[in-house]
């Protein structure tokens, strides 16, 4: 009895042990797989570029479930990463990218760790040796704000890791990206090495990665930024305004139509140019072309009389524009009505997104604020040139009459003038451009000579 009794138990022992060994995938057998070759292309690859791994991989008795691979140079693991297996053979290429990393040394020796395992955790290993990482050579980078400002970073005689950009005007407080190549609109083609922050520290980004941000202490504004491609490290110096600069820092809030502008009060004086900082340099500002010729991002001439001046930043819409206080005769003509907008390179879908309903034309009848209407600044005797963006791209529609001042003063009908160059205005009364004529939505400049009562219209593009 005793004899049945040890025999029932040693079968149910065998039986577990053989449950033991079925799955979701049937019966199976302890293996080890077998990595019967793996190799790396190109065998001397660039940092900041992809290499390729081809492997033969067999387990005739158990199915695989992954392969992992680590790329290791001079003791770090630069990259790692997991390709799921499935059946009992492996024969195939993966793609990876390995990144460059701080204090990375060129001409580095570096290897691939490979391991295999299948469903019963048996494993294999592999080392792929013999294999180098150079370090990328640039000839120059460029430093990219999240403002838009373009800056170039060029090699220091120095020191060939060291890329450097002076004579800046950048706001103290940056957040940028830092890139080896630029698309034909300055934006970054991240074909070409990119820096930015990764958990907190300057490292290579793709397409989605962040920016990174530095800070300039006791500076109103970054002249010098300092980029170390070796160690990947960043130094700015700073700098004071002088009185003839003009930055954010002075101006301050004010509303018009429910929007909100930055304004600031001062003297301005003809012919002479000013250098402009941070946010104010961003290449897609427009600067109000009837008061101001823009020389570069950082620095504009200011073309009208000297005096006392209002000038508005909307950053929105990003365009600068000068008020002054009571605008009339015989220094401006005011252009109020409907469908007449300060230049822009903002659409009226990305103002509609902030302010609701809003579009790149914003003038009203009224005088109420700034947006309400658009200046035409006297340019020699009796004649005034303005220029605005007309008709409306949301409706094709623009009604509106030039005034000698804020009391409706003097209303200019176009009846009373003769039109020349392009032929976009209708009526007697108001200056029409009607819904259904076809006029292009464009910036216009308006010059009105009151000598001869013509009108000039020309099509321009900032």
């Amino acid at each position: 009895m005793n004899s049945i009794y040890r025999f029932f138990i040693l079968a149910v022992g065998i039986f577990a042990m053989f449950i033991s060994c079925e799955d979701e995938f049937g019966p199976r057998k302890e293996s080890t797989p077998v990595i019967e070759s793996a190799t790396i292309s190109p065998t001397t690859f660039t940092f900041g570029d992809s290499i390729t791994l081809d492997a033969q991989i067999i387990d005739p008795a158990t199915t695989l479930t992954t392969l992992t691979y680590e790329v290791v140079s001079s003791g770090r693991v630069l990259t790692t990463g997991e390709i799921p297996l499935s059946g009992d053979s492996y024969d195939s290429s993966e793609t990876f990218f390995v990144p460059l990393v701080k204090d990375e040394t060129d001409n580095a020796d570096v290897v691939v760790n490979i391991v295999v395992t299948n469903v019963l955790n048996g494993a294999a290993s592999y080392q792929v040796e013999g294999l180098t990482g150079n370090r990328p050579a640039y000839s120059q980078l460029y430093l990219v704000t999240d403002n838009g400002t373009v800056a170039v970073l060029s090699p220091l005689s120095s020191d060939e890791y060291q890329f450097e950009g002076d004579n800046l005007t950048l706001d103290p407080t940056i957040s940028f990206k830092i890139a080896e190549k630029l698309n034909d609109d300055n934006t970054i083609d991240y074909s070409g090495d990119v820096f930015g922050n990764v958990n907190g520290k300057l490292e290579m980004i793709a397409e989605d990665g962040e920016s990174g941000f530095v800070y300039t202490a006791d500076a109103d504004y970054t002249k010098g930024f300092v980029f170390d491609s070796y160690s990947f490290e960043i130094t700015t110096t700073g700098s004071t305004l002088g009185a003839d600069d003009i930055s954010l820092t002075a101006f301050s809030d004010v509303d018009a139509d429910g929007e909100t502008l930055m304004a600031l009060t001062r003297t301005l004086e003809n012919g002479k140019t000013y250098t402009v900082f941070g946010s104010l340099g961003d290449p897609l500002n427009i600067y109000n072309p009837d008061f101001f010729e823009r020389i570069s991002d950082s620095q504009v001439t200011f073309l009208g009389e000297t005096g006392e001046y209002t000038i508005y930043y909307n950053s929105v819409r990003k365009n600068i524009i000068v008020g002054v206080d009571n605008p009339a005769y015989p220094e401006y003509l005011l252009a109020c009505g409907y469908g007449l907008g300060y230049p822009t390179n903002v659409s009226s879908d990305e103002i509609g997104a902030v302010y609701s309903g809003h579009h790149k034309v914003h003038t009203s009848w009224g005088f109420g604020n700034v947006l309400n209407y658009v200046l035409l600044r006297q340019i020699s005797s009796g004649v005034y040139q303005g220029t605005f963006f007309t008709p409306g791209d949301h409706d094709n529609y623009a009604g509106f009459k030039p005034f000698e001042n804020t009391g409706w003063g003097n209303e200019k009908k176009a009846g009373s003038f003769t039109f020349t160059g392009e032929q976009i205005i209708t009526g007697d009364n108001d200056w029409t451009i009607a819904s259904d004529s076809g006029t292009e939505s464009a910036n216009y400049r308006f010059t009105i000579d009151l000598n001869t009562n013509t009108v000039n219209i020309e099509k321009v593009t900032l």
